[in-house]
């Protein structure tokens, strides 16, 4: 009877040992399969901020371009208010010459 008993003891023990490891194994795939999707979910987001970074570069050339032609339109319509201004300028002048020479009439006829 007592060798039944260590037996039993025996393959109980085994069976436990069985269940740990089977348990313990279930636990590594679970922990495998966590970290893959792990690795997964992180590559998926490391590719969404490649595009999302490549998205952001081409708005700031795009934008660098827009500035660029701001730039040169605001030199084009200075260089146009200079030449406006220059001929304002022109134009007193000749306005100014036009009034002497008025004043000269006017005075050579009133004498």
């Amino acid at each position: 009877m007592n060798h039944d008993k260590d037996t039993d003891d025996f393959f109980n023990a085994i069976s436990r040992i069985e269940v740990s490891v089977k348990n313990s194994q279930d636990d590594i795939r679970k922990l495998y399969l966590h970290s893959a999707r792990q690795e997964i979910a992180i590559e998926s987001l490391n590719e969404k901020i490649d595009a999302n970074q490549q998205e952001v570069r081409q708005y700031q050339q795009e934008n660098r371009e827009r500035f660029d032609k701001i730039d040169v339109n605001l030199q084009e319509n200075r260089e146009r208010f200079n030449k406006i201004d220059a001929n304002q300028q022109e134009n007193r002048e000749r306005f100014d010459k036009i009034e002497d020479t008025l004043a000269i009439i006017v005075n050579h006829l009133q004498k």
